[in-house]
């Protein structure tokens, strides 16, 4: 956690206490995992917080490997950049020694998703999702997790949905099922959508599993009794100063002038950035474009752009987890992620239906 922060401080704040949860457990719960399209690491994270070893992280990107190698290596966890197209899952297996128990990724989403071109499946990047399935094939783990954004879910009327689900079914087997989450439900002070599927080689373990159930509401508006409300953006935002990854970014006075005038929750007319309501859960964190860094929000109070820190806040990355490569780099790394509150939710069931120890 920041250094300038007192534990007072923090107790006083229950979602910075959340985050100082997020740790790796001295013992593992038997199960070991292999990561692809690793990304910024929330997969990761969220599966190795709940007892899970890593034992193989890649990306085709080389500095986000740098982060996982950095934040999650130990001994025995290969991490490396690979094209999935090239990358043999027997050989993976034969080079980390044991049975691999999971393997976890989400294939790149921008062809699926509302801000892509939606080319789908037709887009070589929707075809990396067929690759992901010759990969589970390959490795034959007892389970495997699939997250896409929730877009994918309409395109062609969905039936580019149902043929994936087709396709992972007869290509390799397992029981599947699917379902539309939302990390706001498991703690995140955002809200951010996303599908997983989630795969068994066997029925009697696709039996036992079932979904993590939903602990904060969506808003206030929809709170229900056994509820709590959500988390919001302005208990993500406090104590940040001295974190990684939290350079501010140089806005001209003519900018900063212009965001002055954007009310809590508001847009900017002429770049289409949001301003987050502090009382609020943000919206969805966004990867925005290479060439622009990313596209952060604007800061609830301060005139400028969220930090990637900030960002990652809002993500549920602890702050001890540094973000390598850069700021445009780090701004898609955690953009692309799924939200490791989230990821242990899910990978906690997981366990638990493969009867971990």
């Amino acid at each position: 956690m920041n250094n300038l922060a007192t534990v007072s401080e923090i107790q006083l704040n229950p979602y910075l206490e959340d985050l100082q949860s997020l740790t790796i457990p001295n013992t593992t719960n038997g199960l070991g995992f292999a990561s692809v399209f690793c990304g910024g690491g929330g997969l990761d994270l969220g599966f190795s917080v709940a007892g899970f070893k890593p034992l193989f992280s890649s990306d085709v990107e080389a500095t986000y490997c740098e982060t996982i190698k950095q934040n999650l290596g130990s001994h025995g966890h290969i991490v490396e950049p690979h094209d999935i197209s090239k990358l043999s899952g027997v050989d993976v297996v034969e080079r980390v020694g044991r049975d691999i128990d999971v393997v976890i990724g989400g294939p790149p989403c921008q062809s699926f998703s509302i801000l892509g071109s939606r080319g789908s499946i037709a887009d070589p990047r929707g075809q990396l999702a067929y690759e992901y399935a010759r990969f589970v094939k390959q490795i034959k783990p007892k389970a495997f997790l699939f997250e896409n954004v929730p877009g994918l879910l309409t395109l062609n009327k969905g039936t580019d949905w149902n043929n994936l689900l087709s396709f992972f079914e007869s290509e390799t087997g397992y029981y599947i099922k699917w379902i539309k989450l939302n990390a706001v439900w498991f703690g995140a002070p955002q809200l951010r959508k996303r599908v997983i599927a989630v795969g068994f080689r066997t029925e009697k373990d696709f039996s036992k599993f079932t979904w993590p159930t939903a602990v904060f509401s969506d808003s206030v508006k929809q709170l229900e009794l056994y509820k709590q409300p959500p988390r919001t953006s302005s208990q993500a935002l406090e104590l940040v100063s001295g974190l990684p990854n939290h350079t501010l970014r140089q806005h001209s006075e003519r900018v900063s002038t212009r965001y002055s005038t954007i009310p809590p929750g508001g847009r900017d007319k002429k770049d289409h950035t949001d301003r987050i309501h502090p009382n609020k859960p943000s919206g969805t964190v966004l990867v925005g474009s290479g060439a622009g860094g990313g596209r952060p929000f604007i800061h609830p109070h301060e005139h400028r752009h969220i930090t990637v820190r900030e960002a990652a806040r809002l993500q549920t990355f602890p702050d001890w987890w540094e973000f390598f490569g850069g700021p445009t780099s780090a701004y898609r790394q955690v953009g692309n992620a799924v939200p490791p509150m989230m990821a242990r939710a899910i990978a906690s069931r997981i366990a638990e239906a493969l009867g971990a120890k």
